[in-house]
Order: C-alpha cells, then sequence, then structure tokens
C-alpha cells in the first residue's frame, strides 16, 4: 500500500515508541536473579516487578483511550511517555524494591498509553484498509523487543549492571519523546462530543453487560489462559536456564529470537488460514492443538534426564506455545469485536484487560509453587493450558447454539 512520506514517518515513530515501552521488561529478564540477589529478595518478591506492571496495564487499557477521548491524544500520549520515562530512570537509580515495583506501575501507565493511543490515532487519520495496513506494521515493535531487548540487555548486565538497562531504555527514549512532541498532532476533533455524552455509570455498565455474556467469557478464558502459560516462562525463564540448568546470560538471551520468530511464524500461518477463509473458530481451534503439543514437549522433561535434550525440549514446546498465541489471539479479537457491535471497543478493552490480568496471574503462579523451576513451569503451564481448552469447548457450543438459534 502506498503512503505518503509524513505517514512513514510516522509509523516509524510509533513503531520505534512501541519497541522502547515494551522493551522495558525484556530488557531486563536476565539481570532477575542478579537483582534477587541484590536486594535480598525471594524469586516471588522479584516478579512482581513483572506481575505488578502487567495488572497496571490491565486496568489502565480500560480508561486511556477514554481519557484522551475527552483531554486529547496529544497531550495524553505525551504526559503518559513522559512519566514513563522519569520512572524508567527512577528504577535506574532505585536501591529499593518497593519502590521499583511503584515505578513500574507508572511504567505501565505509558505502555497503555502507547498501545492504545496509537491505535486510535490511526483510527482517526486513515481509512479501514489503511489502518489494517498501518496495524500491521506496528506488530514490527511489538516483535522486535522479544527479539532484541533480552539479547541487549544480557549485554549489558554482564558488562556493566542491571540499572544500566533502564538507562539505555530512557536513553532511547528520550529523542523518541521529542521527535513525538514535535510531529504529534492532536487528531480527535471530537472532544467536545465525547464530554458531552460521556458518563461513567454507562461506561461501566457496557464492561458489566459485556462480562454477562458467556460466549465472551469463554473466549476470554481461551485467550487469558495461553497469555498466563506464556508470562510464566517470561516470568522463571531466567532462573530455569541460568539457575538450574546453568546456562551463560548471553546465551540465554537468543531463546528469545527462537520464541519471537515463532510468533511471526504463527502469524503468517493465521494470516494464510484467513486468506483461504478458513473461519476464525477453525483457526482457534488449530492454535489450541499446538498449544498442547508444546504442553506435551515441555511435560516430557519428567521422562528425560539428559541435560540438554530437556533445555531443547522445554524451548521448543514454549515456541509453540508463543506461535500458538498468534494464531489465537488475532481472531479471537475478531470475534469479541464483530459479536458486541456498537460495543466492540469496550469489548476488546476488556478482552485486552483480562489478558494482562492472566498474565499477571501466570507470574504468580510460577513464582509461588514450592518446586525448582522447571517444576513450576511445568505445572503451571500443563494448568493454564488445560483452562484455555475449556475455554475453547464452551465456546465451541455457544457457537454451535447460536447457528441453530
Amino acid at each position: 500500500m502506498n503512503m505518503t512520506a509524513g505517514k512513514k514517518t510516522s509509523i516509524l515513530l510509533m513503531v520505534l515508541l512501541l519497541f522502547a515501552t515494551q522493551a522495558c521488561t525484556d530488557i531486563f529478564l536476565s539481570g532477575l536473579p542478579v537483582m534477587a540477589k541484590e536486594f535480598g529478595e525471594p524469586m516471588s518478591v522479584m516478579n512482581l516487578t513483572i506481575s505488578s506492571y502487567n495488572y497496571s496495564q490491565a486496568f489502565f487499557v480500560l480508561f486511556i483511550g477514554v481519557v484522551s477521548d475527552l483531554r486529547g491524544r496529544r497531550s495524553t500520549i505525551l504526559i503518559c511517555l513522559l512519566l514513563h520515562i522519569l520512572a524508567t530512570i527512577w528504577i535506574a537509580l532505585s536501591s529499593s524494591i518497593s519502590l521499583m515495583i511503584v515505578m513500574r506501575v507508572v511504567q505501565a501507565m505509558g505502555s497503555a498509553a502507547v498501545y492504545i493511543v496509537l491505535r486510535l490515532i490511526i483510527k482517526d487519520t486513515m481509512d479501514k484498509k489503511a489502518q489494517i495496513h498501518a496495524t500491521g506494521l506496528l506488530v514490527v515493535g511489538l516483535v522486535l523487543s522479544p527479539i532484541l531487548a533480552p539479547v541487549v540487555g544480557a549485554w549489558i548486565i554482564n558488562l556493566s549492571n542491571w540499572r544500566n538497562c533502564f538507562w539505555a531504555i530512557a536513553i532511547f527514549e528520550l529523542p523518541l519523546f521529542a521527535w513525538a512532541l514535535a510531529t504529534i498532532k492532536e487528531t480527535n476533533n471530537k472532544q467536545q462530543e465525547f464530554r458531552a455524552s460521556f458518563s461513567f455509570k454507562s461506561h461501566f455498565r457496557s464492561y458489566y453487560l459485556i462480562l454477562k455474556d458467556g460466549y465472551f467469557l469463554s473466549l476470554a478464558l481461551i485467550v487469558g489462559s495461553a497469555f498466563a502459560a506464556f508470562y510464566a516462562f517470561i516470568s522463571i525463564s531466567s532462573y530455569l536456564y541460568m539457575d538450574q540448568y546453568g546456562i551463560k546470560d548471553t546465551n540465554y538471551a537468543y531463546v528469545f529470537i527462537g520464541i519471537a520468530l515463532s510468533y511471526l511464524l504463527g502469524n503468517r500461518v493465521m494470516s494464510k488460514l484467513n486468506a483461504n477463509n478458513s473461519p476464525p473458530q477453525k483457526i482457534i481451534g488449530i492454535g489450541i492443538y499446538v498449544s498442547l503439543l508444546g504442553t506435551a514437549l515441555i511435560l516430557a522433561e519428567l521422562l528425560i534426564k539428559d541435560r540438554l535434550v530437556t533445555i531443547a525440549l522445554i524451548t521448543l514446546g514454549t515456541c509453540l506455545l508463543r506461535l500458538a498465541t498468534a494464531l489465537i489471539n488475532p481472531p479471537v479479537q475478531v470475534v469479541v469485536t464483530n459479536h458486541f457491535l456498537e460495543k466492540g471497543s469496550h469489548a476488546l478493552g476488556l478482552l485486552t484487560c483480562i489478558q494482562y490480568s492472566f498474565a499477571a496471574i501466570g507470574t504468580m503462579v510460577v513464582s509461588g509453587l514450592p518446586f525448582l523451576p522447571s517444576g513450576n513451569f511445568m505445572l503451571s503451564t500443563f494448568v493454564f493450558i488445560a483452562l484455555s481448552c475449556v475455554g475453547y469447548v464452551f465456546a465451541s457450543k455457544k457457537t454451535l447454539s447460536m447457528q441453530l438459534s
């Protein structure tokens, strides 16, 4: 699709902003064991730096779009981005785990604003065909983070310390903020209309009505559980590879390249199936089967004694879990948006909230189990993928009943 030079530049800025805000978690994963020793805290406490971030994102995505409706896109994203930078610097200087967790909440506000408001800016300024193309390009920012950030973070930690990971994010974001300040224009010309028609009662009532829908809850259970299984890996991976299996931090980081490539492959397969007119329910089902295969490979560790084979099975199984999320998430989002029609934006926001909440739950569960990291990961993966299957069974029954009615 042809784009003007100005729109191409805007998309580049958006991709870099998404990359930077997502990388604020990926970049310090290999430093978690070192940070636990420095702060004198167990794994369960250190992983609050991840779960608090996910819970906060889950909360902010419910409201940040509404704030930009009422107060404007430009001011919302610039203020939240500035807060993100300041919180990142504060974390780099922090000597308190409690303060670090609070600043992770502030970071999450900035990340939520970038994730939601950029999409609203695209919606304001482009037709539907261009929106689909531009939104597809934004995925590059989300994919680049797990490819580059863990590798860069591992090298930074190896050469200096974990604090410089956050300094690197802040230094990278400062020129992006200046670029955004100079180029992002206000695209919401309906602020007065939004303010005149908005009420918190109707806003929360929309969420309430969606939560009463059994079909939505089934789909949310599928997506949320699949996300929880993957974030369980994110949270335990440094302890699993580095502490339990003795993998060097720089080598551990390369695992995430394979995981990111798996997501790209899954996204490609999903697009191909969609182009061949496969119904969303079928694509979701394929994703469920892939996640079951990944879980089986991870559980195979129970039968394998060879260390290298075990590492290979866990890595391959996790890659399949990530591939499965690429098959599951987009069709579920499309189904949810179309199922609720005029309440589609509320449903998508609530789905995103549940997705991030489950990610935080995955982090807390895998951190709180009393076994070795591998045991914690196997058990949490089994439980969450089982829940995802339960959601799929109920969603399939609901789909059949709706078709018959």
